[in-house]
């Protein structure tokens, strides 16, 4: 198997150690625009031209790279191989998110979105018709969180816990792109960026992201917490998980599988 990779920061380094090790499988390409990121990387693997994108093949591509990745380069993808989206937040753009969906069916591929930093999404899509209301509650110190998009906070200037956001989750997105990617996840998975409450919360006490999921309806409550070290603005867990959803996209296991 093929997998070309977008984006080489943490999760993009870690995956394609990880991807080497693997039998089977083959990285075929590394693309990152910031080329000093790449400097050690076997030359013959890494494209430096944007453009060349539309003309490398791959079973899988996995962008791990931000939500303007997805909007710049996802449509050159689609066009010939499958792509494992880390970015959900992008999707909060519904017009992309509708052209995206609408290229892949054209072109016969798949979009596939990892759970990433959550668990259970799979029980979220059975019974979404069941569910009335969805919150979830992300907690990270100041310093794991990117406030590039937005101009009310200063990172520096938070040293007491901060509600960010409370609100839904496709504000959310676009207020902070690259710190909810997983509540963007949860609102593919069950009821939508508009119907989903996202809170985004800065404790300088912080010293995991942890991300709190409630749900109700149909006579149900389902609970979900997570929390796991983190790095930059990713935590541990993110990193296992995409290899293991990798793992699962790549394989064709006879016998039985929990699905």
């Amino acid at each position: 198997m093929d997998i070309g990779i977008i984006g080489y920061g943490r999760i993009g380094a870690h995956l394609h150690e990880k991807l080497k090790a693997t039998p089977g499988v083959n990285v075929c390409f590394v693309y990152e625009k910031i080329r000093e990121k790449t400097k050690n990387l076997d030359r013959s693997l890494v494209i430096e031209n944007v453009d060349d994108l539309s003309k490398k093949r791959a079973d899988l591509v996995v962008e791990c790279a931000d939500f303007t990745a997805v909007a710049s380069l996802a449509p050159l993808v689609l066009n010939h191989s499958n792509m494992l989206i880390l970015s959900a937040s992008a999707f909060a753009d519904d017009k992309l998110e509708a052209s995206l969906r609408r290229i892949s069916t054209e072109n016969d591929r798949r979009i596939y979105i990892p759970h990433g930093a959550l668990l259970g999404m799979d029980g979220f899509q059975d019974a979404k018709s069941s569910f009335s209301e969805v919150t979830i509650t992300t907690t990270k110190a100041p310093k794991n969180l990117d406030f590039t998009f937005q101009t009310r906070w200063k990172q520096e200037e938070i040293k007491t816990r901060t509600v960010l956001h409370d609100g839904n989750t496709r504000e959310c997105c676009k207020l902070f792109p690259r710190n909810v990617n997983s509540h963007a996840v949860l609102a593919l998975s069950c009821l939508g960026f508009d119907r989903t409450r996202s809170v985004l919360i800065a404790d300088p006490q912080s010293t995991v992201a942890s991300h709190h999921i409630v749900a109700t309806g149909g006579g149900t409550t389902t609970e979900i917490m997570q929390a796991s070290q983190i790095k930059g603005v990713t935590g541990d867990y993110t990193l296992a998980s995409v290899y293991g959803t990798i793992l699962r996209i790549l394989s064709d296991k006879k016998g039985v599988n929990i699905v």
